[in-house]
C-alpha cells in the first residue's frame, strides 16, 4: 500500500512539474542515434512547429521550423520575414524569399570561393553528366585568367577547355588577363573525358580599346571618325601637284604619291580611317584637276566657236568677192 502510494506521489509530482515551464541553462540529449519530438497535443491543427530561442527578457531570438507542415523555415523574431524555406512539395530552397521558384532561389547578391582570387579555386563549377567535377566547366578565378568561364588559360597557349568526351560539338570560350579580353574557339571534335582541349584565339580586345580579329569583318555599318579631313585640298594655299609630276612619279614608283605601294600595304596592313582620307585627298585633287580641264575646254570651246564664226564671216565675204569678180567679168565681155 506505501509503494503505491509512493508512486502515486511521484507520478503527481511529475504531472505537475510538465505543466510548468522549465528553464535549463543546458541540455544534452546522449543515445546511439538520438532524436528530439516535437508533438502536437492534437493530430490536426496547429500552425506552426518549431523551437524558439529567446534573450532572458523574453525577447524572441530565431526561429526554427515548420509552417502549416508546408515549409520548414529559418526566420528572425518569429516566423515571419523567413529568411531561408524549403517547400515540402518540391524541395525548392529560397535564400530572401519565401516563394522559391528553382531547386535554389537567391534574392539577392552570391558571393563563393575560397581562398586568395589568383590561387585558383572554383567559384561555381558545373559537374558532368557522370558526377566528375574534375573539369573548368566553371567560373573559375586563376593566376592566369583572373576571371573567365569554362576555360584555362598557361603560359604555352592562350587557353584550354576541358571536354566531356561525350559530344562531337564546337567549343568557345572568353578570357580575360591583364592584356584585355580573349574570345577562343576549337573546330568540331571529341576528347576524352577531362582531356584539355586547346583553343584558338580568333579576336582579342585590349584594355586601350583595339581589336584584333583573326578572319573576315562584316557589318551593317561601319563608323570611322578620324580627324583631320582631306578638305585642305580645297584651299587657296594648297599647292597642287602638276600632273606631270603626278606622272613622273608613277612611272618610277608604280604608285600614286602620299599612297603606299601594294608590298608595304601587304607587310604592314592598312589604317582604314587614314587610307580613306588619302583616297579622298586624291579624289579632291582629282576633282580640281578635271575642274582645271572643263575650264580649258570650256576656253578652247569658245576659240573655236569664235575661229567658225570668223571663218563663216571669211566665207561669206569671199563669196561676195566672187560674185564681184563674175560681174566685173561679164562687164568686160559686154564692152568688148
Amino acid at each position: 500500500m506505501k509503494t503505491k502510494l509512493f508512486s502515486l506521489a511521484i507520478l503527481a509530482s511529475s504531472f505537475a512539474f510538465a505543466q510548468q515551464q522549465q528553464t535549463f541553462s543546458e541540455v544534452t540529449i546522449q543515445a546511439y542515434s538520438p532524436t528530439l519530438y516535437l508533438k502536437r497535443s492534437i493530430n490536426d491543427g496547429g500552425f506552426i512547429r518549431g523551437i524558439q530561442t529567446q534573450a532572458l527578457n523574453g525577447e524572441n531570438g530565431w526561429f526554427f521550423g515548420d509552417v502549416h507542415g508546408s515549409q520548414w523555415v529559418v526566420s528572425k523574431g518569429d516566423y515571419t520575414g523567413r529568411k531561408l524555406v524549403i517547400n515540402d512539395s518540391n524541395g525548392y530552397v529560397g535564400i530572401g524569399t519565401d516563394s522559391p521558384l528553382a531547386k535554389l532561389d537567391v534574392a539577392g547578391n552570391i558571393i563563393t570561393g575560397a581562398g586568395d582570387s589568383v590561387v585558383g579555386i572554383n567559384a561555381f563549377s558545373i559537374r558532368y553528366a557522370d558526377g566528375s567535377m574534375n573539369n573548368w566547366g566553371a567560373l573559375r578565378s586563376s593566376n592566369s585568367t583572373y576571371m573567365s568561364f569554362g576555360v584555362k588559360a598557361n603560359d604555352v597557349s592562350p587557353g584550354w577547355l576541358s571536354s566531356t568526351g561525350l559530344l562531337n560539338l564546337e567549343k568557345s570560350a572568353i578570357t580575360l588577363d591583364e592584356t584585355g579580353f580573349s574570345f577562343l574557339a576549337t573546330p568540331k571534335q571529341k576528347v576524352a573525358l577531362n582531356s584539355p582541349v586547346t583553343m584558338n584565339e580568333i579576336m582579342k580586345i585590349s584594355l586601350t580599346g583595339n581589336a584584333l580579329l583573326q578572319g573576315k569583318f562584316e557589318a551593317k555599318e561601319v563608323k570611322v571618325t578620324l580627324t583631320p579631313t582631306a578638305d585642305f585640298v580645297f584651299d587657296e594655299k594648297y599647292d597642287l601637284p602638276k600632273l606631270e609630276e603626278v606622272e613622273k612619279h608613277i612611272k618610277e614608283k608604280k604608285h600614286l604619291p602620299e599612297i603606299a605601294s601594294a608590298k608595304v600595304m601587304e607587310k604592314e596592313g592598312v589604317n582604314v580611317g587614314e587610307f580613306q582620307i588619302k583616297l579622298l585627298q586624291k579624289i579632291e585633287e582629282l576633282t580640281l584637276y578635271s575642274i582645271d580641264q572643263n575650264k580649258q575646254i570650256k576656253q578652247q570651246s569658245d576659240q573655236l566657236k569664235h575661229l567658225k564664226d570668223e571663218n563663216e564671216a571669211l566665207k561669206a565675204q569671199s563669196a561676195k568677192i566672187e560674185k564681184l569678180e563674175q560681174q566685173v567679168q561679164q562687164l568686160l565681155s559686154t564692152q568688148k
